[in-house]
């Protein structure tokens, strides 16, 4: 093997599956980037370019818990729109966190043919393309946990103090990164016998940044805004998600690496610890992830050296092996390119923000409010970050109503000035079919009237009781 050459195609590879949802994306006509919690990070960083660090979100009375990645996307978007620095950004960070990835695997003193099949089961994952190709955290915190990892394994003293505050920064991604992240460098310091007194040093970092960060923020807003659910096979529709060969080449790499399990049994705990966590815990899907690469990897570098009876067998395995990665990574990037939203939907929200009063707020269905908040510049009361039981029961009443009375008194209630609807509502997200609950009410003109409609969605005032 020609390593060098094979690294250079797995990084152009890398670039093409990265830009894969789009291309499917583009060629359908939708020209709108991917994904709801994408378009609250491309507004918090257009407020930033513009207006510098929020005290708090201007669509909300909550506090802003300060997050590096918002100011990477503000940066960017000096240098372009922040629509494209929203495909353009994950995409280089992705690049990066391979070539970090690398760094630290020949850092283990793997070989470097053993650490390119680990790159590569890495590359053709479907969550490496999720999370480099949607704009949230998890890019620049994968890509800064890599970096980091590299510089606080080497034995000089600049590049461990460059790493404290590389991982201090990705530590600021998000909370269940900052635990990661010292689970990672506790692991690495029990089992290498070594670096416990850098350790230290990294635990004092990230625990300064849990106590004068993540803190004082959980206790004003109430909560650790983690996502306690999980999807965990790609196949099935899951962003983050395991891919079945990735999964089934881990478990077999698992058994071949048992062996060892006396020496580096708190890896193994903690990788446990790490699976079975992920089943609860959205975030962590990613962590579970570089585990089960590892193994995988490991699994499909032992089948390519092995001696085998059969050469032509050996060949066919490891062709089926690499189709069926290839179609996990595929089917997930044709997913990802048709996610929310549409041209459509975003001429809807066009109209919205061109033809109603700054102040008006929309009622809409809570995955919609990212989208309105980016595109209409409008208020919502309900969106995927704003957890609010009263407001959630008041607003799935309206949703099932057919009662025009009590519909009237709780959009009055709120102040709703305008209703968002359009043809996803109707396929199970609310309703199976149209005329039902709110949909048939709007038929009340008295009440409401339609203001704006297109092929995919409309807009209707609410004229008040």
């Amino acid at each position: 093997m020609n390593v060098n050459k094979l690294l250079v195609g797995l990084f152009i590879a890398a670039f093409i599956l990265l830009l894969l949802p789009y291309l499917f994306r583009f060629s359908q006509g939708n020209t709108v980037f991917i994904g709801s919690e994408p378009h609250y990070h491309a507004r918090i960083a257009s407020f930033i370019r513009d207006n510098g660090m929020p005290e708090k979100d201007v669509f909300s009375d909550k506090k802003y818990l300060f997050n590096p990645y918002h100011f990477v996307l503000a940066g960017a978007g000096f240098i372009m729109p922040i629509e494209i620095a929203s495909i353009a950004v994950p995409v280089i960070l992705g690049l990066l966190s391979l070539l970090f990835f690398y760094r630290v695997l020949r850092n283990f003193k793997f070989s470097s043919q053993r650490s390119f099949f680990i790159l590569f089961i890495f590359v053709f994952s479907p969550f490496f393309v999720s999370v480099f190709s949607l704009s949230t955290p998890r890019a620049l915190a994968l890509c800064l946990l890599f970096l980091g990892f590299y510089l606080f394994q080497k034995k000089s003293s600049v590049s461990f103090l460059f790493s404290l505050i590389i991982l201090g920064i990705a530590s600021l991604c998000g909370f269940v990164h900052a635990v990661m992240i010292l689970i990672i460098l506790g692991v690495y310091s029990f089992c290498m016998k070594k670096r416990f007194i850098r350790f230290y040093f990294a635990f004092t970092v990230v625990f300064l940044v849990f106590l004068f960060v993540y803190l004082p923020y959980y206790l004003f807003t109430g909560g650790f805004g983690l996502v306690l659910k999980s999807d965990l096979i790609s196949e099935f529709g899951a962003i983050y998600g395991f891919g079945v060969f990735s999964l089934l080449l881990g478990i077999f790499g698992l058994f071949l690496v048992w062996v060892y399990k006396k020496r580096f049994y708190v890896v193994y705990l903690a990788g446990i610890g790490v699976v079975v966590s992920s089943f609860f815990v959205n975030d962590i899907l990613i962590y579970s992830n570089i585990i089960i690469c590892f193994f995988a990897g490991s699994a499909f570098y032992s089948l390519y050296v092995r001696e085998w009876e059969l050469s032509d067998l050996r060949s066919f395995a490891l062709l089926v092996i690499f189709c069926g990665l290839l179609f996990s990574v595929v089917s997930n990037a044709a997913v990802l390119g048709e996610m929310h939203p549409k041209n459509e939907f975003i001429d809807c929200l066009d109209w919205i923000g061109s033809n109603t009063p700054q102040a008006s707020y929309v009622f809409a269905h809570p995955a919609d409010g990212f989208f309105i908040e980016f595109w209409a510049e409008r208020p919502v009361l309900v969106d995927e970050f704003k957890v609010n039981k009263n407001l959630e029961d008041d607003f799935d009443l309206v949703w099932d109503s057919v009662d025009i009375k009590s519909t009237q008194d709780v959009l009055s209630r709120y102040s709703i000035n305008y209703i968002l609807i359009h043809e996803d509502l109707f396929t199970g997200l609310v309703w199976d079919k149209k005329d039902r609950g709110l949909d048939l009410l709007l038929k009340n003109p008295e009440t409401f009237k339609r203001r704006y409609a297109n092929s995919y969605c409309e807009v209707w005032e609410f004229k008040g009781s």
